[in-house]
């Protein structure tokens, strides 16, 4: 960048970031100067995958113990994405808008959960004149450690929620204005029903509502020999001319109504009259009649879907870890030892020492604070792992490592993966789980999420995480004040 500009203002500062609002001396433009100092916040961020992005960056690179990212203004060219949905789209631009947001959650979704939390902004996303998406990458980061819940599919659900009807979702509450196709793809987005967000983009394409408005997919030539037939033969009108203009007379005139979802509310010329008006005005009331009927009957088995998933289980925007692992999360993986078992005690019915143990501890080389097995007070096996703190001030104690330089472990890298255990404790204590990645040694992310765990019951903690690239997850508990703390019934998994 160029280093004749004045400092126009601070728009964000803290420990670890400074964002500034310039103007180049010599072309009088404005942009932004965004510099990362922290080193845990320089961690979580990967400029190689930004860049693959459509953003307003105009130049993005990092030193030894510094990121740098200038960007341009996106308010002056595009329109956020909140006053562009806001307008009267048609039901074409809202499937195309939401096809691109849809994609561009896939393509981020190997970044760390911060990351693709501050992407997945409605104030963040822009489009252009031609109806192109761009991320506004001035990104502001309030702490200097990886969430504990990845909200992607909640953040996507409430996006293409926005896009069908201007509003968000408040307290799972959708509006019934939305097509049930698209009811349908939001729910499952809120219960995060869907691995990848391409398992979305395949859903929404699937949707004879999209058929109808972009036509049905080309099959691809295989062959050359098919190839040259193909040339052969006389070429034909596509599927989607039906809603042309040179049809029969005595077909039924669908222009209209395509028109109204499909192209804007502008005037359009009146079409003469056909000879069997009257026939076509009946199909198209009994059209209409079935149309709604199934629209009513979605909307409220999606109603009730909704209701019963905020009955039986809470997602939380917080990663509050209080609830029990999602369906699935503990599937155990084809290649995986049974979590009984490991290679120290074979036959053991204690699962926490699949994940502590002393040789997993030494290969490791952690020497710092480490849980003792207590074998009065557990929930299985013979044991639990016990963290005692004798005095008043905070103890942060490893419980638990996950090493993905074991193949029975590494199928779990770039994945969505629960961390499930039982917790009880002497007194009513408030707690942190901590989770450490290590790479080649050296702490790569690191995050945490708050915990309550009760002196008269053994309750249940989830811990939902995105792994990217890691030689071992170190996991800890960590609270204050003279206490007892026990662990047992550790499971972890990637959430199927």
């Amino acid at each position: 960048m160029n280093n004749n500009y004045k400092i126009i203002r601070t728009i964000f500062e803290n420990a670890f970031q400074r964002v500034l609002e310039c103007k180049d001396n010599d072309t009088g433009e404005i942009f932004y100067s965004n510099v990362i100092t922290s080193q845990k916040v320089i961690n979580l961020i990967d400029i190689d995958e930004l860049k693959k992005i459509s953003t307003n960056i105009l130049e993005c690179y990092n030193t030894e113990d510094r990121i740098y990212i200038y960007t341009k203004p996106l308010k002056t060219e595009y329109k956020g994405i909140r006053d562009y949905s806001g307008k009267s789209l048609t039901l074409k631009q809202q499937f195309d808008l939401s096809e691109k947001v849809i994609v561009l959650a896939q393509n981020i979704f190997n970044m760390t959960d911060v990351v693709q939390q501050k992407i997945l902004d409605l104030d963040r996303l822009y489009v252009d004149e031609n109806d192109c998406l761009a991320v506004d990458l001035n990104l502001v980061f309030e702490q200097e450690y990886d969430i504990a819940d990845n909200e992607t599919f909640k953040r996507l659900g409430n996006m293409i929620h926005y896009i069908f009807s201007g509003t968000e979702i408040v307290d799972y509450n959708i509006s019934d204005t939305i097509p049930p196709d698209i009811l349908k793809i939001i729910v499952r987005c809120l219960t995060r029903e869907y691995l990848y967000p391409r398992d979305v983009l395949a859903e929404l394409k699937a949707s004879p509502i999209f058929a109808m408005i972009f036509g049905p997919e080309v099959p691809k030539i295989k062959t050359a020999k098919a190839s040259e037939e193909m040339k052969q033969e006389p070429e034909e009108a596509p599927t989607v001319a039906v809603f042309g203009d040179n049809l029969p007379d005595e077909e039924p005139d669908d222009r209209s109504i395509y028109d109204i979802y499909v192209n804007d509310n502008n005037e359009k010329e009146k079409r003469p009259a056909a000879k069997k008006g009257r026939l076509r005005i009946n199909k198209e009331i009994k059209r209409a009649v079935v149309s709604i009927t199934v629209v009513v009957l979605v909307l409220l088995a999606g109603n009730m879907l909704i209701k019963n998933f905020n009955k039986g289980k809470e997602v939380s925007a917080g990663g509050s870890s209080q609830n029990q692992p999602e369906q699935g999360s503990q599937t155990q993986n084809p290649q995986e030892t049974d979590p009984g078992q490991t290679e120290e005690s074979p036959g053991t019915a204690d699962s926490t020492q699949l994940y502590y143990n002393d040789k997993l501890i030494e290969k490791t080389g952690y020497s710092g604070e480490k849980a003792a097995i207590d074998s009065d007070i557990y929930v299985e096996g013979s044991s639990s792992l016990v963290v005692e703190n004798k005095g008043d001030g905070k103890i942060k104690s490893l419980f638990a490592i996950v090493d993905f330089t074991d193949e029975k472990f590494s199928y779990m890298l770039k994945k969505q993966i629960g961390i499930s255990a039982k917790t009880k404790s002497e007194s009513d204590v408030k707690a942190q789980v901590v989770l450490e990645a290590y790479k080649g040694g050296k702490l790569t992310s690191n995050f945490h999420t708050s915990v309550s765990i009760y002196d008269d019951m053994w309750s249940s903690l989830t811990v939902p995480i995105n792994v990217t690239d890691a030689d071992t997850l170190n996991i800890y508990i960590e609270y204050e004040g003279q206490n007892k703390v026990w662990i047992d019934s550790i499971y972890i998994d990637v959430i199927k």
